[in-house]
């Protein structure tokens, strides 16, 4: 049957599979008795290409070779490699960062896609960490995206001394020079710009406190749009209570926010700022904290660390922009004072807020029909009604300058 074939299309074959390509052309060259001619000429082919296929056949592998070339001149070294292989496995950078860091460690010029190439190859090698699936529900869809500079600030809680990140030395030292133990942390998905605060508690006062903080720095600098802050369900951000959630929302709304709370377990929803609360550990903590000898010392280097971060240090999902940099790209009307953020200590700016700590708790203590005075009951009820008039926009402002006030002006007048 195939000896009565006058016509085959190896190319076309060839196209479905090069193995059966070549099984057809030993099956063809059988039937005609080896004449090699003749199956050569009924397969429209080379000679050429039947001898190879007969080799093929008698190595016992009928598929195509390997097209990489023998030797290759200027082929990265072992060493190297494993050098590339070593400090992606330790950082966890991608193909631009890690060439920078080549360059400023160990001096080697090493173009990002040949470093690339190296960890396509080496794959296997790698042991990239599990991703979590995102977990449906009720949530509000947050657009990352499509955000503005300021629309959306993801907020979250570090604890400082992280047994995975610090050695047992600095944990010690930490604990011996007294620093805070939490990290609070703002930062905007749109420019990756942070604030920082800390504080010796972890507190539903600090919580709020931190929040007025954010506001207040953002708002007195040219920050007009309206936010939405993303957090966690730490009891710190109000957690399972939904009244405190009730008046948290009734506060923010008054200076044009509002807060979404994250799934449970999920800290995927805030990836922002939790992956820079890695960085914050390889790039401030286990290098800088041996060295800071004082309290006053920390808050300096931290202020120091938090300019690196908005104003010289270059993001890589900014196109190797500095998020200050992005900035003045994107909302070239803002102060440029903004940048130079104090991570202040909470528990200290709690206490001075007075009545405000907590917005008395945000009725964890409602004192409100408690107070004897007749001043201290004009003053309440003064405070509240410009807190709870959200559609009041003159009432917002006289509470947001208040609060300005007493956060930057201390002294006789901050508290009237």
């Amino acid at each position: 049957m195939i000896k009565a074939i006058t016509h085959l299309d190896y190319q076309e074959l060839r196209q479905i599979s090069p193995e059966a390509a070549r099984r057809a052309i030993l099956q063809v060259l059988k039937a005609h008795k080896g004449n090699v001619t003749a199956a050569a000429r009924i397969l429209s082919v080379s000679r050429a290409t039947i001898y190879k296929a007969i080799r093929k056949n008698e190595a016992g592998d009928l598929k195509d070779g390997s097209k990489a070339p023998h030797r290759v001149h200027n082929k990265t070294s072992a060493e190297i490699e494993a050098r590339i292989l070593e400090l992606r496995d330790k950082t966890r950078y991608g193909p631009v960062r890690l060439k920078e860091e080549l360059e400023e460690l160990d001096g080697l010029m090493i173009s990002e896609y040949t470093i690339r190439n190296i960890l396509r190859r080496n794959k296997a090698k790698l042991k990239p960490k599990p991703h979590k699936p995102h977990k449906k529900g009720s949530r509000p869809y947050v657009d990352w995206y499509q955000a503005k500079a300021f629309e959306i600030v993801q907020i979250d809680l570090k604890y400082v001394i992280d047994q995975k990140a610090l050695s047992l030395e600095q944990i010690r030292h930490f604990h011996s020079k007294q620093f805070p133990l939490y990290q609070w942390s703002a930062v905007d998905v749109n420019s990756r710009f942070k604030l920082m605060a800390y504080s010796d508690q972890k507190s539903w006062t600090n919580g709020l406190t931190f929040f007025l903080w954010v506001l207040s720095w953002l708002r007195s600098h040219g920050v007009s749009v309206p936010i939405v802050f993303t957090v966690d369900r730490g009891e710190e951000f109000g957690g399972k209570s939904w009244l405190k959630l009730i008046e948290l929302r009734k506060l923010l709304s008054g200076f044009g926010c509002s807060i979404i709370q994250n799934h449970a377990a999920s800290p995927q929803e805030n990836a922002h700022v939790e992956r820079s609360h890695r960085t914050d550990d390889e790039e401030f903590y286990i290098p800088r904290l041996l060295s800071i000898p004082y309290k006053k010392d920390f808050f300096l280097e931290a202020m120091n660390y938090l300019y690196y971060y908005n104003v010289v240090r270059k993001h890589s999902s900014l196109q190797r922009r500095s998020p200050w940099e992005h900035l003045v790209t994107v909302s070239p009307d803002l102060d440029a004072k903004i940048r130079f953020v104090p991570p202040i200590l909470l528990d200290n700016i709690a206490v001075q807020l007075g009545d405000w700590s907590g917005y008395y708790l945000l009725a964890s203590h409602l004192r409100a029909k408690t107070v004897t005075t007749h001043r201290e009951s004009f003053i309440l009820n003064r405070r509240k009604t410009a807190i709870r008039s959200g559609g009041n926009h003159h009432s917002s402002d006289l509470v947001f300058q208040r609060l300005i006030r007493r956060l930057f002006c201390p002294g006789p007048h901050a508290s009237a």
